[in-house]
């Protein structure tokens, strides 16, 4: 039994949690308790279905990779090309193009020169990096570039996947990486296969056919989110290319209507409170859209809707750069990219000034545009993503970015650097003793977090528009978060307050201004601070209730990308149990 449970621990970890973050202070049997009332606390917010699955899924992986998988499995009939072949809706790379000619493969922000031949195991990456390399998406930018000899690199590299890579693997054959692969393959097949040998064709099409038969067997049903309709976007497309997988078609688009119910909010946002993360459903339920028509079918009437409701939503966290906002994991995106979703969504005539199931709210008046974070952190079943932001916001004045959120240095692992970036001190926002409003740690993992978030907006003609949100992340301190915005018509003159109430002790309190890279700044006086923005735009920032100070700070605008940035920092002053902090933001 003990070396049963073994064997499943690594399956475990690598499908859920693949490391635990550590605490950082106290004694060691202080660690401990810390340590073991997280774990209780995590264990305590996670589904039971979900642990059941993850240990199903452990257990089920031996099989997987052992000598009897696939071969006592039923042997689908194998087709001699897809029915039908993926639209192609987005341009590639052409640069990346070209490198991956000469073996050179980017992602992550790292680029790595694998020299004659390409290692289907690169030492010295991380899994991130590994698995964007065995999704194939970048055949896209092979097949971008034009050149008659990209078709040829693309059918090698594919053949030497088959030939290496063929078997289970826990990271190759990852859930998401396979379907991303699968879709990818299924997208470029009709380029692939015109003019192949006829041997290449069958290894390639039995390829298709085993992947494709394997995917119904680890759908990620205990993680969810948007990988759970990367998994559903994938069977669609196998049931509509491969005569082998068609009986598959109608159960894959029923479940896929059934978790845009749960998944997408009446508002338009996706569940997991990402803008990023939004966008890439969005995307994915384009390419489900173009998939059913090219295959001859009718999409659900729920698709058309669900894409409508999540452009409009897409547009709401889109900055005046183009580029998103920076909340929970996530990157700016591709401007170019997000223009092309846009337009083929249908531009939104209005963009609304408040996502009230989701809890953002966007204030945009003249040239300030604030977004505002006032919702709980992330559904029970999806915090993998999720960061200790509450009441955290962005702002842009004209087209420029002034205070931003941190980002995220990574999209999975548990190292100090990426559970920093989830911290509360990396957003614009009030930390309480140098403690996060949620316990962040492992691999997206959330223990202690808020349970009651509050936000409401009220505009006041000819005055403004002003909001008043509140969080009790910070009640095991015994203590509450109230922050109050205003923001006048013309869109010069920002006001917020910021009031800590305490029933125990005094504890130290921050809050956080994490400036743009771009954006330079001046010291006046422990109360005021000078901004400067790149076309020369003077911004007085004034505090009142603490003293303002400057340091250090991360940005992380893409995944793998880290910015060295700058913030001020505010540390308020304590009165009757109560500390509140007023800051303005208006120009010179």
């Amino acid at each position: 039994m003990q070396a049963t449970l073994k064997n499943l621990l690594p399956f475990l970890k690598r499908r859920s949690t693949p490391s635990v973050g550590r605490p950082v202070r106290g004694q060691k049997g202080t660690i401990k308790g810390l340590a073991l009332g997280r774990r209780l606390r995590t264990f305590a917010a996670t589904s039971p279905v979900q642990w059941v699955q993850r240990f199903d899924y452990a257990a089920r992986s031996l099989y997987y990779r052992s000598v009897f998988y696939p071969f006592i499995e039923y042997d689908a009939e194998i087709a001699e090309a897809p029915t039908h072949t993926a639209p192609d809706l987005w341009a590639g790379d052409v640069e990346h193009g070209k490198n991956i000619k000469q073996n050179t493969f980017s992602f992550m922000g790292r680029t790595v020169n694998m020299g004659k031949s390409v290692q289907w195991a690169p030492q010295g990456v991380s899994d991130e990096w590994q698995m964007a390399f065995h999704s194939f998406e970048w055949i896209a930018d092979l097949r971008a570039t034009q050149d008659p000899q990209a078709k040829t690199i693309a059918r090698e590299l594919i053949g030497e996947w088959i030939d290496v890579c063929g078997a289970f693997h826990m990271l190759r054959w990852h859930p998401h990486v396979l379907s991303t692969r699968l879709t990818s393959w299924l997208t470029h097949s009709s380029w692939l296969l015109d003019g192949a040998d006829g041997g290449w064709r069958e290894k390639f099409m039995h390829s298709l056919t085993r992947q494709a038969n394997h995917l119904p067997k680890v759908m990620e049903w205990d993680v969810g989110g948007h990988r759970l309709i990367r998994n559903l976007k994938a069977q669609i497309f196998a049931s509509l290319c491969l005569p082998s997988r068609q009986s598959a078609y109608l159960e894959a688009e029923d479940l896929l209507k059934q978790q845009l119910k749960v998944q997408v909010l009446p508002d338009g946002m996706h569940h997991e409170r990402s803008p990023y993360y939004h966008m890439m459903v969005l995307k994915d339920l384009l390419d489900i859209h173009a998939m059913i028509i090219k295959a001859g079918q009718t999409p659900a009437p729920s698709i058309d809707e669900t894409i409508d409701r999540m452009s409009v939503t897409m547009a709401f966290f889109r900055h005046p750069d183009g580029g998103l906002a920076l909340f929970n994991d996530g990157e700016i995106g591709n401007i170019d990219l997000l223009d092309d979703i846009q337009e083929r969504c249908g531009l939104a005539e209005t963009v609304p000034a408040e996502l009230p199931y989701a809890g953002y709210v966007r204030l945009d008046n003249g040239p300030i545009a604030l977004l505002f974070d006032g919702g709980l952190c992330a559904p029970m079943e999806g915090t993998r993503h999720a960061h200790a932001d509450t009441l955290s916001f962005e702002l842009s004045y004209g087209e420029h970015r002034v205070f931003v959120n941190s980002g995220t240095s990574g999209v999975h692992g548990s190292s100090p650097q990426r559970n920093k970036l989830r911290g509360t001190d990396a957003h614009n926002t009030i930390s309480l003793n140098n403690l996060n409003s949620a316990e962040v740690w492992g691999d997206g993992l959330l223990g202690r977090r808020p349970r009651n978030v509050s936000c409401s907006v009220r505009e006041e003609p000819g005055m403004g528009i002003g909001l008043e949100a509140s969080h009790d992340g910070y009640s095991y301190l015994g203590a509450k978060h109230t922050r109050r915005l205003f923001l006048n018509s013309e869109g010069n003159d920002l006001r917020c307050e910021d009031m800590i109430e305490t029933r125990k002790r005094e504890w130290p309190v921050q809050a956080h201004f994490h400036l743009h890279p771009t954006v330079k700044y001046k010291l006046i006086s422990n109360a005021e601070a000078e901004l400067t923005l790149p076309d020369g735009t003077l911004l007085s920032f004034r505090v009142k209730g603490g003293q303002l100070f400057d340091a250090d700070a991360d940005y992380c605008p893409e995944y793998g990308q880290p910015v060295a940035g700058r913030k001020l920092f505010v540390r308020g002053t304590w009165q009757n149990k109560k500390c509140v902090i007023n800051w303005g933001l208006r120009e010179k």
